[in-house]
């Protein structure tokens, strides 16, 4: 029994966002504000599950500007915001976005890979246990140029009738790193070809989980995140956001307002904090 306790205590405590949605400029604030608090080790390495409370487009912290249909997003109202994490461009509303940020510690001490290949084997076993039986990509490559990160799929992203269910990218620094991503519910598939400039081609190779999985509940998906989090040996602890980080989070939310009507100089970059320590 003694063993068994010991065995316990050693388990990594995970803080767990329960699912809310966010305005999109809040909720990429929240993420880097999360990470900051996390690696200046004031809070608990934190998994936190997010939606999107009006459409907006994200980019990756290097991808160009000029693959959006900038016009059309500023006449339809739709916020361009470039995100902490790499990657390509995505269209949020009718998702499930994550983030995970940890310091560089416990099983979350290995290179970009292999924290990669940690998260992705726990969504794995969620979604199995959801009844959505995946494949695991293994290939270190991008399997295509696409602008659209849905149309493309390189290591660590699950797969479910041939079909790329989630995408994910880190940001790492010196200290820790932040892992966010997203799995579609349903897709726009004419949103996407406005927003993005891309063939009907490209297009018609993105579907959403419930497209595929019609029984799918976003409810259920939370819980069995959890339980395959337990599984892989972890605490896991049910909290909200702490005051301070909602304070720091307004604070950088000026950082990640739309791209569109401003020049890449005059947007700052995000993840600039003066606590920043980049590898």
């Amino acid at each position: 029994m003694k063993k068994k306790n010991k065995l316990k205590s050693c388990r990594m405590l995970i803080r767990f966002i329960e699912f809310q949605e966010h305005d999109p400029s809040l909720n990429m604030a929240v993420d880097e504000a999360i990470s900051i608090f996390v690696r200046k080790g004031k809070v608990l390495p934190t998994f936190r599950l997010y939606g999107w409370n009006k459409k907006a487009i994200t980019i990756g912290e290097f991808q160009k500007i000029e693959e959006i249909n900038q016009a059309f997003c500023i006449a339809s109202g739709i916020p361009v915001i470039r995100r902490p994490t790499g990657g390509k461009g995505i269209l949020h509303y009718d998702d499930i976005t994550y983030s995970f940020s940890c310091r560089k510690e416990g099983k979350f001490r290995g290179n970009l890979f292999q924290t990669y290949e940690i998260l992705s084997h726990l969504f794995a076993k969620a979604f199995n246990l959801t009844g959505i039986h995946v494949e695991f990509k293994k290939e270190k490559r991008t399997v295509n140029k696409s602008s659209l990160c849905f149309a493309r799929s390189s290591f660590g992203e699950l797969c479910f009738k041939n079909v790329k269910i989630i995408g994910s990218a880190q940001k790492r620094w010196v200290d820790g790193f932040l892992q966010q991503g997203t799995i579609p519910v349903t897709v726009n598939r004419d949103l996407l070809k406005k927003v993005f400039l891309c063939n009907t081609e490209e297009v018609n190779t993105i579907f959403g989980i419930k497209e595929l999985f019609d029984s799918f509940e976003i409810d259920i998906f939370q819980e069995n995140i959890k339980k395959a989090l337990k599984d892989d040996g972890f605490e896991i602890v049910v909290e909200n956001l702490q005051q301070e980080e909602l304070a720091l989070a307004q604070i950088l939310q000026k950082n990640y307002q739309s791209l569109c009507n401003k020049t890449e100089m005059q947007q700052r970059q995000p993840c600039l904090y003066k606590y920043e320590q980049t590898e």
